[in-house]
């Protein structure tokens, strides 16, 4: 069976839909019902088979005589069109197929309902199909999030803030709007990855719908404009505590944190509802107020109070770093290991270890500080090669150790020869590591 490609858009526009309330779930005749089973089945096989032009013919006949038979019909229906859409050449052609495709999301939401998850699904399409219709595509994906809510999909939520995100572009969308938008997409959308039961595979698209959503945010305003709009929301809704706990979220991922309506923000949040967040804002604020003590309290709070959200391996990054700054190198060293047990391939973890391990070399003497260095040097060492993002940072490091290695003459002094292997006892150590001389 082979179907024009120029005529399939027509005939789904111009065919006859009987819904369920004129009809039986088979048809309104014996003989439709018999037709139907058979159109079932073909289409079903052909589109087992990939087959989608052989597959056009049933699906036609199936939307036309008894629509509601089968859901799969328009699930089978979108990728079906996306096929023929991809292939045709033909930009005319392609534009009725697109219409086409976006119909069959309609049908189903005419005989399935499910409203809010299909037209997050057709929203997608057509802004993918249709970039420069972001508008149109908006106003679906809007319509579809109001009714979702948190429970919308991930690409619904990344493909409404790329819609919003193109007509703000286009002068359609001002900044205000940006930004309470993205409040309430982010919002839903930590909602999500927050849930310990969600499958791997969901919380990479939700992963990847957050890092898309707050790359195009982050463009648009700097933290002036947003400390502005912040103020002016809270002024609207002073009461509301969850807008207070996502505007903070705004504020810290953007690295406002030296706006004036940031600690006023950031202490309401935390008085009302102590959190992981609030507790890591708060911390952040005294870092750059130079209160390092007062920032290392916050931050192992923030650590404590994140016992099981996304967030836990910044926080015990930023505490460990704090605590490395105000001289706590065993406590630094106690947070990377623990960075490391949840991504072992954490360079800013290994680099947090060696910085402990080389700030003890200070309490030994020769050769007792070598091994220290040497250890030091091992740890930048797997920054560097697990860790691509810390190259630069650790390779630095590792040039530090290296002009405290000791002299060939030197070591040979304490009979010890470049690449033995050692154990590192400095400021009790007790790691094995590698003899290096300095060039």
């Amino acid at each position: 069976m082979k179907t024009s490609l120029r005529h399939i858009a027509t005939a789904l526009l111009a065919g006859s839909v009987v819904t369920a309330s004129a009809q039986s779930k088979w048809g309104a005749t014996p003989a439709d019902s018999a037709n139907c089973v058979a159109n079932l089945s073909l289409y079903q096989e052909f589109m087992k088979q990939n087959s989608f032009m052989d597959a056009y013919a049933p699906y036609r006949e199936l939307v036309r005589i008894c629509p509601t038979c089968s859901k799969g019909i328009y699930q089978n229906g979108v990728k079906m069109f996306n096929a023929f859409i991809k292939d045709e050449k033909d930009a005319a052609r392609k534009e009725r197929l697109v219409d086409s495709l976006l119909i069959n999301y309609d049908l189903r939401i005419a005989n399935f309902g499910e409203r809010a998850y299909v037209l997050g699904r057709k929203g997608v399409d057509m802004l993918f199909h249709r970039p420069a219709y972001a508008k149109d595509a908006f106003a679906v994906l809007k319509e579809a999030v109001d009714l979702g809510g948190v429970k919308s999909e991930a690409g619904t939520l990344s493909a409404y803030y790329q819609a919003l995100n193109s007509m703000y572009g286009k002068g359609e969308a001002t900044k205000e709007q940006m930004l309470s938008d993205y409040v309430m997409i982010i919002g839903h959308i930590e909602t999500n990855l927050a849930d310990p039961a969600m499958k791997e595979s969901d919380r990479e698209y939700f992963t990847m719908a957050r890092d898309g959503v707050n790359s195009a945010f982050f463009k648009v305003a700097d933290c002036a404009e947003i400390g502005r709009i912040v103020g002016e929301m809270l002024a609207a809704r002073p009461d509301d505590q969850d807008l207070k706990l996502r505007l903070l979220k705004v504020l810290n991922g953007k690295d406002c944190t030296e706006e004036k309506v940031y600690r006023s923000l950031a202490e309401a949040v935390h008085r009302a509802s102590p959190t992981s967040e609030s507790a890591y804002s708060l911390g952040q604020y005294l870092v750059k107020q130079g209160d390092l003590n007062g920032a290392l309290k916050y931050m192992k709070e923030a650590v404590d109070l994140c016992t099981g959200c996304s967030d836990r391996v910044k926080y015990l990054l930023k505490a460990g770093q704090v605590a490395s700054a105000t001289g706590n190198h065993a406590q630094a060293r106690g947070y990377a290991n623990q960075v490391l047990q949840v991504d072992p391939k954490n360079g800013e973890a290994y680099i947090l270890i060696g910085n402990a391990v080389a700030a003890q070399a200070g309490d030994c003497e020769a050769p007792e500080s070598w091994g220290a260095y040497w250890l030091a040097y091992d740890y930048y060492q797997r920054a560097r090669s697990s860790d691509p993002s810390v190259a630069e940072k650790a390779g630095e490091r590792m040039g530090s150790c290296m002009a405290r290695f000791p002299t060939q003459s030197e070591a040979f002094f304490h009979q010890l020869t470049e690449g033995k292997t050692v154990q590192a006892t400095c400021g009790g150590l007790n790691e094995s590591t590698t003899v290096r001389t300095r060039k």
